[in-house]
This record gives C-alpha cells, structure tokens and sequence, in this order.
C-alpha cells in the first residue's frame, strides 16, 4: 500500500485503472461502525500522560502506517481516534480506542500531529507485553515515549500542516460476512499468485462468497460457503479489488481476530475487526478497481 505523507487528503484521485473512495458524503452509524465522534480537527492538545501494552500501541499505529507515514491523532477523556487515507485515495484507515483499553489514560482533547514511523520505532525496542509510557510536552511539541528506563523524544509535526482527514463514503452495502483471519488470508493468497487483482463476490442463491483471480493461462476460485462462515448476511454484490491493498490492510488487522468485510456492487470494500483484549475497532476503507 503506497506510502503518503499528505495522511489525511480530501483530495482523492482517480487513476484510469483504479476508483478512487468517494470523499464527500458523511457517514451513518451503519456505514463508519467506529466511533462517530471526530476528535480529528479538534486544536491541539495540551496534556496528555497514558500507558499501555506495547502491543496495543504497536496495532493501532501499524494500522496508520499501512496507508500513511504521518497523521492526526485525535484524543479525548474517552479515548484515541485515528482516520487517515492513502496520497491516492485508494484506501483508508478509521480507528478508535477506549481509553479504558490503556493501563493509564490521562489526557485533555485535541490532536496531535504524529509522525507513524517514528513511532513505531520508539516501541520496537519493547515487547509486546512491556509498558510503554505516553507524555507529551506541549510547550517544546513533543512526545516522550519510555518503554523500560530507555525513553525516546519525538518532535510532532503541526496539526495545522496535515490535512483534515477523509469522511467516511457515503455508500449502499448490502452484503455483510464474517470469517476466520485463516479463510481470508488464505483465498488472499491464491487469488495473488494469479494476477494483482481478483474479484470478491456473494452469491445469495448458492449461499457463498468467492474469491476469484485469473492469471495468462489459469484462473482460480475459493469459495467459502455460508456453513464455513461465522456470520452471514448475503446479497447478489462483486467487486474487483487490488490484491496488494486487501492483503496489506488483512495483514495490519490484528491476529487471531475474526474479518467482518462489507461487499456492495462495484464500491469500497470495508474491511473490519475489533481489537484483541480492548474496547475498539479498526476498519480499512479500499476502493474497487475498474475493470481492463
């Protein structure tokens, strides 16, 4: 997934082989499924003192790093909120964290203004179950982070120098299907081998979703019957997605919890699941791709 410093870009392009995420219609509760509060074009934060699990640092801004290198970081009493889209518009990531989910949430509301990269390597020197430690010094604009006595200081860029983040598309999805991180990785993978885009379908009168890519001589299809689901709510959809952006925005997913995809005709695929052992969400936004 490509790499973008302009995070939050209402500006999304079209290229002639991709559809950009349409970019100007708000959300329903329905449609984002995440934390409708936006903390995201808030002024910027004055205080902030919280804890955690490397780990859960790591998946929320691993999650940003996969479509972004920097980005607004909303906060508020009730927790973090993260919504960034790729410098293309192809795909985009929208998140939220309880505050209840950290080991210590002492914060004021605003945003900050957060190189990804930067930060993922503070946590790098952690394990996943050690304590990483958040304070920010909002008169010298940084953020300290200390994992085990070893505390590294980040300079945050301006809230004002990065764009105000994408809404949500304002889009019919009729088709809803949970399964297993296994089942869509592996119909990801073969569909991959054969060509940098497939075709994901849901075929209510045979009760399957199928993953379909053909390469110069062979094609290939998985299917996955509504029995071999853990949910399931069908309807006659199919859309060409890019292998790369689905395969990238499964793998920053955390591991081990179950996929939740939502399917319409020919419109962004939204790809969803919670977070392991905290209240919150993360779900990818990819455009479709059009047709050769």
């Amino acid at each position: 997934m490509s790499q973008s410093t302009a995070a939050s870009s209402t500006e999304a392009a079209t290229t002639d082989a991709e559809e950009s995420i349409p970019e100007t219609s708000a959300a329903d509760e329905t449609q984002a499924d995440i934390d409708s509060t936006d903390l995201l074009t808030l002024d910027a934060l004055k205080h902030l003192q919280i804890s955690g699990e490397v780990q859960l640092f790591e998946r929320i801004f691993s999650a940003a790093g996969t479509v972004t290198d920097k980005t607004r970081l909303g906060i508020a009493e009730s927790g973090i909120a993260i919504r960034a889209a790729d410098q293309q518009g192809h795909a985009m990531v929208d998140l939220r964290v309880s505050g209840s989910s950290f080991s210590t949430f002492d914060a004021g509301t605003g945003t900050l203004g957060v190189d990804v990269g930067r930060v993922r390597d503070a946590l790098s020197i952690g394990d996943a179950g050690d304590l990483a430690q958040f304070a920010l010094d909002a008169a010298n604009s940084t953020l300290e982070i200390n994992i085990d006595g070893i505390t590294r200081t980040i300079e945050l860029d301006p809230v004002e120098s990065l764009r105000y983040p994408v809404e949500m598309p304002d889009i019919d999805i009729p088709a809803t299907v949970h399964l297993s991180p296994d089942d869509i990785s592996l119909g990801l993978d073969a569909a991959d081998m054969l060509d940098d885009r497939f075709d994901l379908s849901v075929d209510p009168e045979s009760g399957e979703m199928q993953f379909a890519a053909d390469g110069d001589t062979d094609s290939m299809t998985y299917r996955r019957e509504d029995t071999d689901l853990i949910a399931f709510e069908p309807a006659d959809v199919e859309v060409k997605l890019d292998s790369s952006l689905v395969k990238s925005a499964n793998a920053s997913l955390p591991d081990g919890t179950n996929r939740v995809l939502r399917i319409g005709n020919e419109v962004p695929l939204v790809l969803k699941s919670e977070f392991p052992d905290a209240d919150g969400a993360m779900q990818f936004v990819i455009a479709p791709k059009l047709p050769n």
